[in-house]
């Protein structure tokens, strides 16, 4: 007999095996609450971030730290402590590293404006481990979140601090599970402005250039619209 003529004459038994493909291609993570990705309203904050850079040579620079704030989680679900005064680099759950490329150095006056394209990658760091005398503690988690990077930095040569405007848009996601509860940040073609300020590195020896700043949910790129 046909197969097709089969289920035809036994509607119960299509509709079970529909069932069972349907379960077949559902992923299934067991006692885990699956949530919707986290989306932020255009002009909202999406994070903020905490970091220290450093340039290897003239021509790359890698920038690398931590996310204090994610629009839609907690402290208690970015730190491992709720002690607001040790939500830090070694506490967070969050972290970033970002390798980029010097494309061109304008001088004007006593300002340097440098422009770098790279990648930024958001990493889930559990355990969190984060370590400004290690940069590569804030690679060594699950990468959750890759996004496209473009930099322009304003640098005072004078005193040494500097403002950064950088251009994100997420290329790829990866979900996490935090406290039974799965979450995905963002979705692909997602584009935020991202705002630092920094200063220069201090001390004997000098350590690395430091910034803190946020990122503002902006307009999501035409040609990456899903």
């Amino acid at each position: 007999m046909n197969p097709l003529t089969h289920f035809k004459k036994n509607p119960l038994i299509a509709f079970i095996a529909f069932l069972f493909l349907m379960g077949a291609l559902t992923p299934v993570y067991p006692d885990v609450r699956v949530f919707p990705p986290l989306t932020t309203p255009i002009g909202d904050i999406a994070f903020e971030v905490v970091g220290q850079v450093t340039n290897p040579s003239p021509t790359t620079s890698n920038q690398y730290g931590y996310l204090s704030l994610i629009n839609g989680l907690t402290a208690a679900q970015i730190f491992t402590t709720p002690n607001p005064a040790a939500q830090n680099e070694t506490t967070a759950l969050f972290t970033f590293f970002t390798d980029a490329v010097t494309e061109r150095v304008i001088a004007n006056g006593r300002l340097r404006i440098i422009n770098r394209i790279g990648t930024t990658t958001i990493y889930f760091d559990d355990p969190s481990n984060g370590n400004f005398a290690n940069p590569d503690s804030f690679r060594d988690g699950t990468p959750i979140v890759v996004m496209d990077y473009r930099q322009q930095v304003i640098l005072d040569t004078g005193d040494g601090t500097f403002t950064v405007v950088n251009l994100l848009t997420i290329v790829s996601t990866k979900s996490f599970e935090i406290g039974g509860e799965r979450f995905q940040l963002g979705k692909r073609g997602d584009h935020f402005r991202q705002f630092y300020s920094g200063a220069p590195p201090t001390g004997t020896p000098a350590l690395n250039g430091v910034f803190a700043g946020y990122a503002v949910t902006i307009e999501r790129l035409q040609e990456q619209s899903e």
